[in-house]
């Protein structure tokens, strides 16, 4: 109970918070489980939010939210340079779908992946990459590292690194930069395991 009302407040602190931040454009590819958090609790943001996957009409969302039923990796629209992208499919396409995004411009990615998934990934679409450099816009695995588990304290990490980015706090220390600790540090066996909010 003490823990919950505690990622409660943080909640309510990081999105009152971020109803300052300059105004942006958050477009999530997916609508599983972390997503639809991600997108009720960014309703406290002044932000423009679009939804884009292929099952997208089987939920209700909130009044002013985008939606796009297909992939965004078949159907990519060109984006402007402060839209922030989710990639939150539950492992649908995530490659694809980052090589997408870094050609048309997202300002800055998060992937939702564990530390591991997460390189193998970068691992992946490198090579196809015409500068390896775009990679400096990603956020793999999404989220600063509050130590939630939960589908609803990944969306709030993640949407507190928004935040984080918005304030051009990112020079403090690239979490990219973290990327290789995570990885020795993770649990083995964990690739195996289930994604956290992973839809069934």
């Amino acid at each position: 109970m003490i823990r919950r009302v505690f990622v409660s407040e943080l909640c309510v602190t990081v999105c009152a918070v971020m109803s300052s931040t300059p105004n942006l454009n958050l477009l999530v590819l997916g609508s599983g489980e972390i997503a639809r958090l991600l997108i009720t609790l960014a309703q406290h943001a002044d932000y423009a939010i679009t939804v884009c996957d292929n099952d997208v009409d089987q939920y209700h969302w909130h009044e002013g939210v985008t939606t796009k039923s297909f992939n965004f990796s078949e159907q990519a629209w060109p984006l402007n340079n402060n839209t922030h992208a989710i990639i939150a499919r539950g492992h649908q396409g995530d490659a694809e779908n980052l090589v997408s995004l870094l050609e048309h411009n997202a300002s800055h990615i998060y992937l939702i992946a564990s530390a591991a998934r997460s390189q193998g990934i970068i691992d992946q679409v490198t090579p196809f990459l015409s500068d390896p450099a775009q990679l400096n816009r990603l956020s793999a695995p999404a989220g600063l590292s509050l130590g939630g588990q939960s589908s609803y304290e990944i969306a709030v990490s993640i949407l507190a690194e928004i935040q984080w980015r918005c304030y051009g706090r990112a020079t403090i220390q690239a979490l990219t930069e973290l990327r290789a600790n995570r990885v020795t540090n993770s649990v083995s066996g964990q690739r195996d395991k289930g994604c956290p909010g992973k839809r069934p």
